[in-house]
């Protein structure tokens, strides 16, 4: 272990340090800005596949699914970062995007439902995208959505 450590791959045993020219770039290219398009179908679909097994219906043709919170949480966790892996997987390669996705999963009793966010915004670079699902028997509604922040 300790000659992995200490570069044992490495020709004379020790790592160089790397050092990284600046860019002096300050905005992406027109081919690396976020497309809150793509973003959405790609979440969309996540949200489709992800939520699908409450679909499933009892020989009555009643909705066998039933909300539980704890559940839920850890579906809205799953279904994060399966939208954060298909989001960078549609858009490409977009080195200087910090991409967050939240989701919300609800039980759905006839309520109203916001959700907002606050943050650091550069409007001119930065941006958001938004999908919904709802289940068809008004039981569930999943909101994911996905900020795309560019840094310098």
């Amino acid at each position: 272990a300790s000659a992995i450590r200490e570069g044992a791959n490495v020709p004379g045993g020790v790592e160089p340090v790397k050092i990284y020219e600046n860019t002096f770039r300050l905005e992406p290219t027109e081919e690396q800005r976020f497309k809150p398009s793509v973003a959405v179908n790609a979440m969309k679909e996540t949200l489709e596949a992800s939520m699908s097994y409450t679909l499933e219906k009892d020989e009555g043709g009643q909705y066998v699914w039933e909300y539980d919170r704890e559940e839920a949480a850890d579906v809205a966790k799953e279904v994060s970062q399966e939208c954060t892996a298909r989001v960078k997987a549609a858009l490409g390669e977009q080195p200087r995007y910090k991409l967050i996705c939240h989701v919300v999963v609800s039980e759905n009793v006839q309520q109203s439902f916001r959700v907002s966010s606050r943050c650091l915004w550069d409007k001119a670079f930065d941006n958001c995208a938004t999908a919904e699902w709802r289940h068809p028997g008004g039981k569930l509604i999943a909101l994911a959505m996905c900020f795309a922040l560019y840094y310098e």
